[in-house]
């Protein structure tokens, strides 16, 4: 389940914000951005949310997850791209950028 319980209460939530808060960094060059801001904000209010409420702290967490996930994905494709370009290849070219070539068929 993606849900949290008391044993854990906001403490998972924050560590959430805090690794939203690291990709968003990453994202922006290290600058404090205003989604940035919002995030910290976020966590400030989640500080102050006790365990028993596990209702807005389950909601928080899913929707902190959600967004963290979508951010790394992201982050995971844009390196990809960067370091394998962002064109479809053919088959041949394919296996050589792998160190592999393709057989040649019999002539006809």
């Amino acid at each position: 389940s993606s849900g949290i319980n008391a044993e854990y209460g906001s403490r998972a939530v924050k560590q959430t914000y805090k690794s939203l808060v690291t990709e968003l960094y990453a994202i922006h060059n290290g600058q404090l951005s205003e989604t940035t801001r919002r995030v910290y904000n976020e966590i400030q209010e989640v500080s102050k949310l006790d365990s028993d409420d596990l209702k807005v702290l389950n909601k928080r967490f899913a929707d902190a997850n959600n967004y963290l996930t979508l951010l790394k994905n992201l982050r995971i494709q844009q390196e990809l791209i960067e370091k394998y370009g962002k064109g479809e290849l053919t088959t041949e070219q394919a296996a050589n950028k792998v160190g592999l070539t393709i057989p040649k068929g019999p002539k006809d």
